[in-house]
């Protein structure tokens, strides 16, 4: 759940990201041309696999494709037929880069290695930029000027919460003045680049995040707020809510509105009880009693990402809340359905050492399954596969079928991982690099135990690492399940 609201706001932070200012609704068959930058040699990733956020609101995506990346480290992504300016993520694990890509996007779309260093398989942020007449430079410049003003606003702050008194408050004060009359300016000159919807609201997104990092007061908000919703007045809500801008401003505003005082919850059973909206909107509190149905939608879609309950999902199910927002609350719910993610477990494949494929289903269908995920050149990996091939020839573990899961990301690392088998007997399977198959087993470290039910749910009980209790946790559920039986 956590997770799904952090995506949310990482979109957010990723985007310096952009498109032009022209109107655009014919659909328009766009294959983008890019390069990845800055890699070595023997590093250049091989494919990328290719993401359409169509519920960027939820932070939700479906991974559509895959782009081969050349020798040189060009590329060229098939992303079939856009009608508008839309957000897409490159993957290439550990490294991701989202972009907002124009239907027919003429510029080259450039992508690089981070010089940060980070211990995750997935999630990464690269670089990226264009090459060519892309308003996502302009952004890019700007969200830089911000970052400075912002560490010119944060630095006065934090000496004088340790209790130095360099700048008294009327210092401070001048400080922000300063720093936000210097914001403002610039702002406002970029606007006449950020006049499609779409864009416009990342513009906006800045102008909350500056507001929240001056510490706005609430007449600020309200003021800004009116300001951000008389410019949407003409434009479609199915468009609004697909924006990857638009949800920034309401969790800055009405962030854990729920928890206010005013808020009655028995009111809104009653409400439920009744499916009266108005009825909800005098128990949700008095800044909702003149909220439209968008407004009492958006408030519950943002509910729903952060503190899901009973009371929420019937909410959704009794209100005749606008479509736009029941899709993207329907996708939301999907991708927390445990059955989805085991659809896409069964469509796994991976390699084994002769160099078939194999799926997920034809390996110990109705077994247990527990993988240890390892990669090479992994020091920790390499020690817990000897203490997993010991547990592996307990003979009480009979109807578990043990897998070594190598997700190394090029031939030679793997071939490295298949040198180190101690046995023919270890069943060690190369699952490779696909961001996909990452989240449906929900990989995030090396090493790591991935434990499989019969029924193909993840195990949360089984969990432990070979050297930190694996053989325990394993006995414990098998005399839970012969018990059960």
């Amino acid at each position: 759940m956590q997770s799904t609201v952090r995506l949310v706001r990482l979109l957010s932070v990723f985007l310096p990201v952009c498109f032009c200012c022209m109107s655009i609704s014919a659909q328009i068959q766009t294959e983008l041309h890019g390069v990845l930058d800055g890699f070595e040699e023997h590093n250049l990733p091989s494919v990328l696999h290719v993401r359409y956020f169509d519920a960027p609101a939820v932070g939700l995506g479906e991974w559509v494709s895959i782009a081969l990346v050349h020798a040189d480290g060009s590329f060229e992504a098939d992303l079939g037929d856009l009608t508008s300016p839309a957000l897409f993520e490159f993957a290439a694990p550990p490294w991701s880069w989202l972009a907002i890509v124009r239907p027919g996007e003429r510029s080259e779309l450039s992508l690089s290695p981070s010089s940060r260093a980070s211990n995750r398989l997935m999630q990464v942020p690269g670089v990226v930029g264009w090459d060519g007449n892309h308003p996502s430079i302009s952004l890019d410049t700007f969200s830089r000027f911000q970052q400075e003003l912002t560490n010119d606003l944060v630095q006065p702050m934090t000496v004088k919460s340790l209790g130095f008194q360099l700048l008294n408050s009327d210092s401070l004060e001048q400080v922000a003045m300063f720093s936000d009359s210097v914001f403002q300016v610039a702002w406002v000159n970029l606007e006449r680049e950020m006049k499609q919807p779409v864009f416009e609201d990342l513009w906006w997104q800045a102008q909350w995040k500056w507001q929240v990092a001056l510490g706005s007061n609430k007449t600020t908000l309200d003021s800004l707020w009116l300001s951000w919703n008389a410019l949407r007045l003409d434009n479609e809500l199915e468009d609004e809510i697909k924006s990857p801008g638009w949800i920034e401003p309401w969790f800055v505003r009405y962030d854990h509105w729920w928890k206010q005082r005013q808020v009655d919850a028995n009111g809104m059973s009653k409400a439920v009880y009744l499916a009266d909206l108005d009825t909800l909107r005098e128990a949700m509190g008095p800044q909702w009693i003149t909220g439209s149905h968008e407004d009492l939608a958006a408030a519950w879609l943002m509910k729903a990402l952060s503190e899901p309950d009973e009371l929420t999902f019937r909410i959704w199910e009794t209100m005749p809340f606008p479509e736009p927002f029941r899709i993207q609350y329907k996708r939301l719910m999907d991708s927390r359905n445990p059955r989805n993610f085991a659809d896409d477990r069964a469509g796994i494949r991976w390699i084994l050492p002769n160099g078939d494929l194999q799926s997920f289903d034809e390996i110990c269908p109705n077994d247990w399954k527990v993988m240890l995920v390892v990669r090479n050149g992994s020091g920790a990996a390499l020690r817990e596969r000897e203490i997993f091939a010991e547990i592996t020839e307990n003979k009480s573990f009979s109807n578990v079928c043990f897998l070594v899961l190598s997700v190394d990301a090029t031939d030679s690392d793997w071939r490295s991982s298949l040198s180190k088998r101690r046995s023919i007997r270890e069943q060690l399977v190369w699952l490779g690099n696909s961001p996909k198959n990452f989240e449906a087993l929900e990989i995030s470290t090396i090493p790591q135990i991935i434990a499989i039910s019969p029924n193909g749910q993840l195990s949360r009980k089984i969990r432990s690492l070979p050297s930190q209790g694996l053989g325990a946790e394993l006995e414990r559920e098998m005399r839970s399940s012969r018990s059960n039986y």
